[in-house]
């Protein structure tokens, strides 16, 4: 007997030194004690202090509905020893108050407390069954007092596992602390942000469920689900709102206090998300910035919460507090700025262009009786309408130079907003709009022949950048080239779209070089408007004269 229990000793020593994980060390504890006292079976609980119950870790030779049970005081042979706080001994397991096995009710038992520093911290628990057709053989004093020392060997692997876990949940929370801490003082934008620190929050803790609704500002009585983590990316499409009278996510808005309920099932406050199954507990933290509630950080779990969750989450949903606030700021003070901006403008527009071109519209509409009356009358105001239209087009050009040079360059490579496109295209095509732009310019004198190729563009930023580009080649043709003729093609072939517009004139490309400028600001926005879609534009001069411009746009665009 003594060689045998030196050899389970020595291979709980070994267990201890091999096994990080709590569940498969207690099993091996529980396999050797049951070995070593001829037991057939036997099991570990620990103690949750919280709900005062004990809830199997280890087992051997147990049914698998033993693992996680729990058993409150009263109930099994844990739940006596849980009493009384001492060892009990049964023969018959029937006798036991309330046992949990009925297929065992003719085993003998042995429950023995895990004592730690004077504590009770779990309950070791071994049965004898019938030999045959005989009553259990019964457990002796010596038993009692083998079982004992495993029991201190239990309370040993307990502690030293609950530290390493307890190390190992301080390091996860630095870690999440930290990532979230580098996430908040990023330059984000707010759904950014929140969508990174969800991700975070299930990286690092390992939450199957995140979710990180807000307060809607303009409605304080309703939650807007954006943002979700985990499973949740998957099963949750779309925006979701919910009013903060319901649910428990709703319950930690109100009570401005974290909401923890580690049995959904059995509370009504929980709602089921269709698509998640095997969830039993949920932990909703406001996330409080001052008295105001601006959202909840939400997790699900499929393994029981404790107060360390919640001690975790409330540092993260602090530091989103704050993050939130800055952000909402930070665009309220962007968007103040872009009113004033365009107030601004309103105001120089109206006093400089808007004006000159009302005394231009004046002239106009009295050239053609002055000229009637008296041809140098006449030659006079047609003069003063040509002074007025260059003085607009300077002042149009001050502004221009204003407004870009008080912008961030970032800013106008930026995609339109879909409601902003052109009429033009927009409503008839491509093709269409660009045979009606040729036709205009034909007015004036100019020949312009137009082909096109393929089919057009689907992508809409890629066909208004094309309408563009064109509308300012033909512009310059217009104003400097001195051009007879225009040729336009377009092809929409294989990945790209190709533009070309080719004038028989001096060329913009001699205009600026004869004036030593790298090129207006029309050629600026052509090039912007073609690399901002992933393209490029080059002037080049025409074959014999002239100047060639040549854009190529892919079909598809990269994201804005």
């Amino acid at each position: 007997m003594a060689d045998r229990e030196n050899r389970a000793v020595r291979s709980i020593l070994a267990a201890l030194g091999d096994e990080a994980e709590l569940g498969p060390l207690l099993d091996r504890i529980v396999r050797a004690a049951c070995h070593l006292l001829d037991a057939d079976h036997g099991t570990i609980g620990l103690l949750d202090e919280e709900t005062g119950v004990v809830r199997t870790r280890g087992g051997y030779n147990m049914p698998a509905s033993e693992i996680n049970a729990e058993m409150p005081v009263g109930v099994g042979i844990a739940g006596e020893v849980l009493r009384t706080g001492r060892a009990m001994t049964f023969d018959r397991y029937a006798d036991v108050p309330q046992p949990t096995q009925p297929e065992m009710l003719d085993h003998a038992v042995l429950g023995m407390p895990i004592v730690w520093r004077k504590g009770l911290i779990g309950v070791f628990g071994i049965g004898r069954a019938p030999r045959r057709g005989l009553p259990a053989p019964v457990f002796t004093r010596a038993d009692h007092t083998t079982l004992r020392t495993f029991a201190r060997y239990a309370a040993i692997a307990i502690t030293s596992a609950r530290q390493y876990q307890a190390e190992q949940e301080r390091a996860e929370r630095f870690a999440l602390v930290t990532r979230v801490g580098r996430i908040v003082t990023a330059d984000l934008r707010l759904e950014e942000l929140l969508q990174r620190a969800a991700d975070a929050v299930h990286d690092v803790l390992g939450y199957p469920n995140t979710a990180i609704p807000l307060v809607d500002p303009a409605d304080p009585e309703m939650l807007v689900l954006r943002v979700t983590g985990g499973n949740y990316k998957r099963i949750v499409q779309g925006e979701y709102r919910q009013s903060i009278h319901h649910g428990i996510m709703g319950a930690a808005v109100v009570d401005k206090r974290p909401v923890l309920v580690n049995d959904v099932v059995n509370d009504p406050r929980y709602i089921v998300v269709p698509g998640s199954s095997g969830i039993i507990a949920e932990l909703a933290v406001p996330i409080l910035l001052g008295e105001r509630c601006l959202g909840v950080l939400n997790v699900e779990s499929d393994t029981r919460l404790t107060s360390r969750d919640v001690d975790a989450l409330r540092i993260v949903a602090d530091q989103l507090a704050i993050a939130i606030e800055n952000a909402r700021l930070h665009a309220s003070a962007r968007n103040l700025a872009a009113v004033e901006e365009r107030h601004h403008l309103a105001r120089d527009l109206h006093d400089s262009v808007t004006q000159i071109l009302f005394s231009m519209t004046l002239v106009a509409q009295s050239l053609e009786p002055a000229w009637r009356r008296d041809p140098d009358e006449g030659a006079r105001r047609g003069h003063r309408l040509l002074e007025l239209s260059q003085q607009a087009l300077a002042e149009m050009r001050a502004l221009l130079v204003e407004l870009r040079s008080a912008e961030d360059a970032t800013s106008l490579l930026t995609r339109p907003e879909p409601s902003r496109r052109i009429p033009e295209v927009r409503d008839n095509g491509l093709f269409v709009a660009l045979r009606l732009l040729t036709r205009s310019v034909a007015k004036d004198g100019l020949g312009v022949r137009i082909r096109t190729v393929g089919r057009e563009p689907e992508d809409p930023y890629v066909a208004d950048a094309i309408y563009r580009i064109a509308q300012e080649a033909l512009n310059n043709v217009a104003k400097h080239a001195r051009a007879t003729r225009v040729r336009i093609v377009l092809e929409c072939v294989g990945e790209e779209v190709r533009l070309l517009v080719d004038d028989d004139g001096m060329g913009v490309v001699k205009s600026i070089k004869t004036s030593g400028k790298r090129g207006g600001m029309g050629v600026a926005f052509m090039k912007e408007r073609a690399e901002v879609l992933g393209g490029s534009l080059e002037l080049i001069r025409g074959m014999t004269r002239g100047t060639r411009v040549q854009a190529r746009i892919p079909l598809r665009t990269p994201a804005p």
